[in-house]
């Protein structure tokens, strides 16, 4: 259906889409139109009819003719149930079914007529002499009968999918719904008989949703990165050769900061279950988030053009003809970014060792959160959630089938020094295996938790082949492991502390 709908009554309006920018949920759409000038008792208006889908109060107009000045706007709600355009389909609709209803009647006849056949060739007594007879006559009944048969099942269906396509089309008529919005505005229009005006407002059932693919090329140094958006389009008006945007505003977005709380210190109070209970209810109403609104073909021409704004990036689709109640794929971006790939093991955890890439972007991107699949040289790992916003970004692709990383524990012991000491030790000694089935050397970086002290009194000693160092709690060994080969690295942690103490061991437990 055409973007504005013409009431008679009021004249007619002639539109062409200028604009609509797709955000997560809803859309907003602003075009240029030209429209008749119409009288009563009240003083000149002009009649918009819009779409059950558009949300009112978002409305804005200004006049775009010289002479035309805009007063006041005010909406009303209609039934579409009952406009011509939808009342001539209803019709339509109703045909159809009693064309359906009568092909589905003269195929249970012909059913009939099959059982009827089936049985006189199964059950009836013939004579000898007869059974060639009738046996040709059974079996050229049938065949008639079949093939009429499915001739009547093929006009069945054709005449269900035109029934359906009717039924589509009534409901597009006004977003799903049989509602419409009726905008009035009041103008001061010197005598002028039509007048161009810039509108625009609010659609729900709209948006948008980022799809991403992420393959990783170790051995080239790259990612190749592809970039898609799904539109939703249920607003119950076709967008024709409108110029696309998508808005990444994130879902839910705060429009101002929180506020800080106040830092108080003071002696605990007692206790109050239900004032607390209270406290919490309330606390999750002010933080919950406002609602925004209720809410395949591959589609590629012209490349999509990215815009920084302030808050979030607006990406330029181009023009596009988007009917109503469909959902569409277009590719929006596809790059190929360069990356330094390391190999990271943490084999007290798993013998796995995963793929890291790192890459650095020559401009900053903002690419909102959706989903991504995840491919090495191909061949396709998993998916996940995916965003990115800046210059950098560290991706990881899975585990190399080719690499492997083992931990034992070569001894872990406790006891006492000296006859009369009054210090108890502890002393952990580990060995890790990486083993590499490539053709080509691999450095790994390998990283196990280092024990840290939470008392002056206790006293580590670390010893490690090769030297270890320790970055954010961790140990963290760079070691190249070479082809068809396997590397071995030892680390040794030695503990004491006053004999007296309740120790908590942690994971060295």
């Amino acid at each position: 259906m055409a973007l504005f709908l013409v009431i008679l009554s009021c004249g007619k309006v002639s539109a062409v889409a200028d604009r609509v920018v797709f955000y997560p949920s809803g859309a907003d759409f602003s075009s240029t139109v030209k429209a008749d000038v119409k009288s009563d008792v009240n003083g000149s208006y002009v009649m918009f009819t819009l779409s059950g889908q558009a949300v009112p109060d978002t409305f804005t107009i200004a006049a775009l003719s010289e002479g035309v000045s805009v007063n006041d706007v005010s909406w009303t709600r209609s039934d579409l149930s009952r406009s011509p355009a939808a009342v001539d389909l209803g019709k339509k609709i109703d045909q159809l079914k009693f064309k359906r209803d009568s092909v589905i009647s003269q195929q249970q006849a012909v059913d009939g007529g099959i059982s009827f056949w089936k049985e006189r060739g199964s059950k009836q007594q013939i004579k000898p002499s007869d059974m060639g007879n009738i046996a040709g006559q059974v079996v050229s009944s049938l065949s008639k009968l079949y093939q009429e048969s499915a001739k009547l099942k093929v006009k069945i269906n054709d005449l269900q999918e035109l029934i359906n396509d009717l039924q589509r089309q009534l409901n597009d008529l006004s977003g799903g719904g049989k509602l419409v919005w009726n905008m009035k505005v009041s103008v001061a229009a010197k005598g002028a008989k039509n007048a161009d005006f810039k509108i625009g407002y609010m659609l729900h059932n709209c948006g948008w949703t980022p799809k991403y693919k992420l393959d990783a090329y170790p051995s080239a140094g790259k990612v190749k990165f592809a970039f898609e958006a799904e539109i939703r389009q249920a607003s119950g008006m076709d967008f024709k050769s409108c110029d696309v945007a998508l808005a990444t505003v994130k879902k839910h977005s705060r429009i101002s900061p929180p506020q800080l709380g106040r830092w108080v210190i003071e002696p605990k109070p007692e206790p109050e279950p239900e004032r607390y209970a209270m406290d919490e209810v309330q606390m999750a109403m002010e933080a919950a988030p406002v609602s925004m609104g209720k809410g395949r073909n591959m589609v590629r021409k012209s490349a999509p053009k990215r815009v920084s704004k302030a808050t979030y990036s607006l990406w330029e689709m181009g023009r596009k003809t988007i009917p109503a109640g469909s959902t569409r794929k277009y590719a929006v971006e596809s790059e190929t970014w360069k990356a330094d790939f390391s190999f990271i093991a943490r084999p007290s955890l798993t013998p796995d060792v995963f793929v890291s890439a790192k890459t650095v972007l020559a401009e900053a991107k903002d690419y909102p959160s959706g989903t991504v699949l995840m491919f090495m040289e191909g061949t396709m790992i998993g998916k996940r959630k995916f965003s990115f916003s800046g210059k950098e970004k560290k991706l990881f692709f899975g585990s190399d089938p080719m690499l492997k990383a083992e931990r034992k524990i070569i001894e872990k012991k406790s006891g006492e020094q000296g006859m009369f000491s009054s210090k108890q030790t502890y002393s952990w000694k580990y060995g890790i295996e990486l083993e590499n089935s490539r053709i080509a050397p691999v450095k790994v970086l390998v990283q196990e938790p280092a024990p840290v002290t939470g008392d002056k009194r206790i006293k580590l000693e670390i010893t490690s082949k090769p030297e270890t160092e320790i970055k954010d709690d961790n140990f963290e060994w760079l070691v190249e492991v070479p082809a068809a080969g396997k590397y071995d690295l030892n680390y040794a942690v030695e503990m004491t502390a006053p004999d007296d103490m309740d120790l908590d061991l942690g994971i060295g437990r």
